[in-house]
C-alpha cells in the first residue's frame, strides 16, 4: 500500500504543472550534458562487391559417332566421341586416325591411309565421297573393298545420309560391295551393301 502512495508522489512531482511560474535553469546546472548540441551519426552504405560468374565460361561438348574398323578381314563397330555437332568430314577423319590404343581396341586397324583425302557433300541424304585417284591405287583388291565399307558404314550411321556416291577427281567411280561384286559408276552404295562384313559380337 504504502509503496502505490510513493510512486503515485514521485509520478506527481514530476508532472508539467499544468499553472503558475516556472524558472530558468542555469546551462552549468543542467545535469548529463543534456544541453549539448546535436549531433547528426552519418549514414553508412554497404558495397557488395561483383560476384564472377564462372557458369557462363565455355564448355566443350562432345558427341558419341559410330565408326567402323578392321579385324582381319571383317568389320567391328566401335564408338568415339567427337566434337559436336559431328559432321562427314570428322567421320572420315576418325577413320584415317584409326582406333584408339585402348586394350579393348587391340587389333583393329583401318585400310584408309594417313594420306587420304577427301571431301564430303550430303545432298538429299546421299553423301558424294571425292577423293584422290591416289587413294585408290595404294590399296590391295581387299583394302579397296573394306576401305570402301568402313566410309560407307560410318556415313550412313550418321543422320540424314542413306546412300554414299564415290568419285575421283570429280568423276564418279564404280566400287566393290560387300558380297564381291561392283556397282555401276555413278550408283549409289547403302549400309546393307556391306552389313554382311560386319562381325556380330
Amino acid at each position: 500500500m504504502w509503496q502505490s502512495l510513493l510512486l503515485l508522489a514521485v509520478v506527481s512531482s514530476c508532472a508539467v504543472p499544468s499553472s503558475g511560474s516556472y524558472q530558468q535553469v542555469a546551462s552549468d546546472d543542467i545535469p548529463f550534458g543534456l544541453n549539448a548540441p546535436q549531433t547528426t551519426i552519418p549514414q553508412t552504405t554497404t558495397t557488395i562487391p561483383d560476384i564472377i560468374a564462372t557458369d557462363s565460361l565455355p564448355v566443350a561438348v562432345s558427341e558419341p559417332i559410330d565408326l567402323f574398323f578392321i579385324s582381319n578381314s571383317r568389320i567391328i563397330k566401335v564408338q568415339r566421341n567427337v566434337a559436336s555437332p559431328a559432321n562427314p568430314a570428322q567421320a572420315l577423319s576418325s577413320l584415317v586416325e584409326g582406333p584408339s590404343t585402348s586394350p579393348e581396341f587391340v587389333g583393329l586397324r583401318t585400310a584408309l591411309p594417313t594420306t587420304f583425302a577427301a571431301s564430303v557433300d550430303v545432298i538429299r541424304g546421299v553423301a558424294r565421297v571425292d577423293a584422290t585417284r591416289a587413294f585408290l591405287n595404294s590399296l590391295s583388291g581387299l583394302d579397296q573393298k573394306l576401305a570402301i565399307a568402313q566410309i560407307v558404314l560410318t556415313l550412313t550411321s550418321r543422320p540424314g545420309v542413306g546412300q554414299v556416291l564415290f568419285s575421283v577427281d570429280g568423276k564418279l567411280i564404280s566400287v566393290p560391295r560387300g558380297r564381291g561384286d561392283s556397282v555401276a559408276s555413278g550408283v549409289a552404295v547403302t549400309f546393307d551393301d556391306y552389313s554382311s562384313l560386319i562381325n556380330q559380337q
